[in-house]
């Protein structure tokens, strides 16, 4: 599990930094003592849990979390503060746990035990794709950045149908929700295609992408993906998903449903 501290007292900071190596010793462990420093670092590296102090100078631990969100949807924010009056303020951010200081050992267990979003098994090396929670792309455990939103949108779209051929107009009528497919859209279209083939190949991944007349479609055996792996029955994949699926696309409600009821599911 990666983890983050951030405290602007690296004495408090160093303590709770202890805890985390007994309680998750395979894990790794940051410690940052600013907001700024926080979401440099959320923003190159993917962090599965955010321990925040409230009181500190500048954006306190409420604010950052929001702003935390915003840049890593899926990521857990457990506050640890000596004010617990601040209690139901840190409850509205979905943080997954409020810890009074000092933090024991049993409390920050039981937090890590707990999250909201549970940390998927990346591989550090090579290319991975998270659905459950928001859509995500890491290569090497870092976040992979798409010039366009419509590029990363397309790239889910393809990974929900699994490997199906998806026509141009199918993914024009996606991408632009109910408005006319026109030749400027599909022109639009041909752009963000061409970009996700070379996000793919700058990771060395460019067989993932299928691209033929008419559509596209992505190869499955080049793609390693906690949704694809929830499909074929792994106990890690399995295990991450807790009801959200590609959170941050309304047409994705649709397989969530489908996955919450069963309809799509391991061996099927």
């Amino acid at each position: 599990m990666r983890m983050l501290v951030v405290d602007d007292s690296r004495l408090a900071a160093t303590s709770l930094a202890r805890v985390l190596a007994r309680v998750d010793p395979d894990g790794t462990c940051e410690i940052v003592s600013t907001a700024a420093d926080a979401l440099e670092r959320c923003s190159s590296e993917a962090v599965d849990v955010a321990f925040l102090d409230i009181e500190m100078p500048g954006t306190n631990g409420l604010g950052l979390a929001h702003r935390l969100k915003r840049i890593a949807p899926n990521i857990n924010v457990v506050f640890v503060t000596g004010y617990p009056e601040y209690a139901l303020d840190a409850w509205n951010t979905q943080a997954s746990a409020f810890l009074v200081k000092p933090a024991g050992e049993s409390d920050v267990r039981h937090a890590l035990e707990n999250l909201r979003v549970p940390p998927v098994t990346r591989h550090e090396q090579g290319l991975f794709v998270q659905c459950f929670g928001s859509f995500q792309v890491f290569y090497d455990g870092v976040p992979v950045t798409f010039e366009r939103a419509h590029t990363k949108e397309l790239f889910a779209y393809l990974i929900d149908r699994r490997g199906a051929f998806v026509t141009v107009g199918e993914m024009v009528s996606v991408l632009w929700e109910d408005l006319p497919d026109t030749p400027s859209r599909r022109s639009q279209l041909r752009t963000y295609i061409s970009e996700l083939r070379r996000v793919l190949e700058r990771v060395g991944h460019g067989e993932a992408l299928i691209r033929r007349r008419g559509g596209a479609a992505i190869n499955l055996a080049a793609t390693e993906c906690d949704y694809l792996g929830y499909i074929a029955g792994l106990p890690d994949a399995i295990n991450c998903f807790r009801g959200e699926y590609l959170s941050q696309y309304s047409w994705g409600e649709s397989t969530v449903a489908q996955l919450i009821s069963g309809e799509v599911g391991p061996g099927l």
